[in-house]
């Protein structure tokens, strides 16, 4: 069996309910997304798959005039989801972030094309950091979707809360340094770029 971690990602949301193909798109962007946003483009065809290979299954619901699809995990994809929980993971944590690439090829453009994208950066984790607010409410008060998994959500939203919070500091650092430059001289701004390695890997120092 081919299995991706998107297939393993399904199989864990099917663990939790049966879904529709819509609900479970929707329960996906609520948290999956923020991690793992290949999900998405295959989300609609992964759960078709995961019937083939005996791992979902799937059956019809009538609600009112209309037929709708609901996927389940099986015995054996409860099986083979504990298999990959119980393995080494297969890589380490990646990188995907196009305003870092924009921040490396700014020489070859303009300044404010630069503060552009770190602005958007900055508004962009901000939809991240309301949804985190509006998930940590929902647990607090005890009205979560998946309360009974409150233990390990907490790990998440301890994740993405911190790395918004990064990402916004950062963003906000950044601006504020390309700002600075029309007032630099060049050797003013190497010494600046240069103070930022020297105390960044002593921050980082064990």
């Amino acid at each position: 069996m081919q299995l991706t971690t998107m297939s393993y990602a399904i199989l864990g949301q099917l663990a939790l309910q049966p879904w529709t193909m819509y609900d479970l798109a929707a329960q996906m962007r609520r948290n999956i997304h923020f991690f793992l946003q290949r999900a998405e483009s295959q989300v609609y065809a992964e759960p078709k798959r995961l019937v083939k290979l005996g791992l979902a299954k799937a059956h019809k619901e009538k609600t009112g005039r209309r037929t709708r699809t609901v996927y389940d995990i099986t015995e054996k994809g409860r099986d083979a989801l504990a298999h990959w929980l119980a393995a080494p993971i297969s890589k380490g944590p990646v990188v995907e972030f196009e305003t870092l690439l924009r921040v490396m090829l700014a020489p070859f453009g303009r300044d404010e094309d630069l503060r552009a994208a770190l602005l958007q950066t900055k508004a962009d984790i901000a939809d991240l950091s309301a949804m985190a607010a509006g998930i940590r409410t929902e647990y607090l008060e005890g009205r979560a979707p998946f309360q009974r998994h409150m233990i390990h959500r907490a790990m998440i939203f301890d994740f993405l809360s911190s790395f918004a919070v990064l990402v916004e500091e950062w963003a906000e650092r950044s601006c504020d340094r390309l700002d600075g430059w029309a007032n630099e001289t060049e050797q003013q701004r190497t010494a600046a770029a240069f103070e930022v390695f020297r105390t960044g890997a002593k921050r980082h120092v064990v």
